[in-house]
C-alpha cells in the first residue's frame, strides 16, 4: 500500500474510500485536466472526469465489500 493510503487506514478510514481517493487522484489530477481541456471538446472532459468518478465510486464499494 502507498504511504498516504496506509496512514489513511491507520487513522480510521475505510479502504474503499483510500481506494477511490487513490484512483481519482491519479486519474483526474489538475494539471492532466488542464492538458485535456487543451485538447479536447469540454463534453468530453465532462464525460472522461464522470468516468473517472464512477470508477472509483464503484472499486471503492467493491474493495469494502471484499474486504470487511
Amino acid at each position: 500500500m502507498i504511504p498516504i493510503g496506509l496512514v489513511l487506514t491507520e487513522k480510521g478510514m475505510g479502504v474503499g474510500a483510500v481506494l477511490a481517493l487513490v484512483i481519482g487522484g491519479a486519474g483526474a489530477s489538475i494539471p492532466e485536466l488542464t492538458l485535456l481541456l487543451a485538447i479536447f471538446e469540454k463534453k468530453l472532459l465532462a464525460d472522461f472526469v464522470l468516468t473517472i468518478f464512477a470508477i472509483a465510486v464503484a472499486a471503492g464499494y467493491l474493495a469494502n465489500l471484499l474486504v470487511a
